[in-house]
């Protein structure tokens, strides 16, 4: 049997298109700390409201322009911008911004609860399950990639300080968002998924591949803890405000 082309990773450096392809263009130069949110539009403009900041760039595609924001964390400046929904859309805006002068990733975001977890709950991936297609890009094929770094270390240190208990979860990353049927949720649940969401393992694939650090910071959203029934619950909507703050809390200690 032929190997699976998705399987037959290509370790080259160069692309034929390249993340900084505009550099002619637009020649930006982003701070090196990058606090990247899968948050809501209504949380990132009153996480702004609270901050100094300028617009310093956009990343542009069809669907119009996503803005990239210099914030003023006390005596430092972090790049900040929302994050697109999906490991494709993701990594594409991630390795963009890296290509730009970002160094340190601090992700943020939901995911649904694959076991008896309550709403709202802080989480820290450690390992991520790769049922998504993006990661086979960077990194060689497996089915798991592993986070654990100093960085990932000191971020749980920060999470400490800021007064959250440390709760670390193997994720399971999926494309499929209408296909965690019940067999793949046992599936996962067997690898020791705690949670589901559909960008980690890819984003931090990325991060491997182009050697800047990464981690990223889940909150529990719906639930799919009882097979025979989905619980939307609130889509973990009283954290999206407060998961801002914590990140950029930690933003500024790292």
């Amino acid at each position: 049997m032929d190997k699976l082309f998705l399987l037959d990773f290509d370790a080259s450096q160069s692309a034929i298109l390249e993340p900084d392809h505009e550099v002619a263009e637009q020649n930006y130069q982003f701070p090196a700390k990058l606090l990247f949110a899968f948050i809501t539009n209504e949380a990132i403009a009153q996480f702004l409201n609270n901050y100094s900041h300028q617009k310093i760039g956009h990343f542009d595609c069809f669907e119009g322009e996503t803005p990239i924001y210099e914030v003023q964390l006390e005596n430092e400046k972090v790049t900040f911008c929302q994050a697109k929904i999906g490991a494709s859309a993701a990594v594409e805006l991630l390795d963009w911004l890296i290509s730009y002068g970002v160094k340190q990733v601090l992700a943020i975001g939901s995911a649904g609860a694959l076991t008896n977890l309550p709403e709202n709950y802080f989480m820290v991936p450690v390992k991520a399950i790769r049922d998504e297609g993006t990661s086979f890009h960077y990194q060689p094929a497996a089915n798991m990639i592993d986070l654990r770094s100093k960085y990932l270390t000191r971020v749980e240190q920060l999470m400490i300080q800021n007064g959250l208990k440390v709760k670390e979860v193997i994720t399971w990353t999926t494309d499929g968002f209408f296909r965690e049927t019940k067999d793949k949720v046992q599936q996962v649940k067997k690898l020791g998924a705690a949670c589901v969401e559909m960008e980690c393992a890819a984003l931090a694939a990325c991060a491997r591949f182009r050697e800047v650090d990464f981690a990223q910071i889940l909150f529990t959203a719906d639930s799919l803890a009882n097979l025979e029934q989905h619980d939307d619950r609130n889509w973990g909507r009283m954290a999206h405000g407060n998961s801002l703050t914590l990140a950029a809390n930690i933003l500024r200690e790292l």
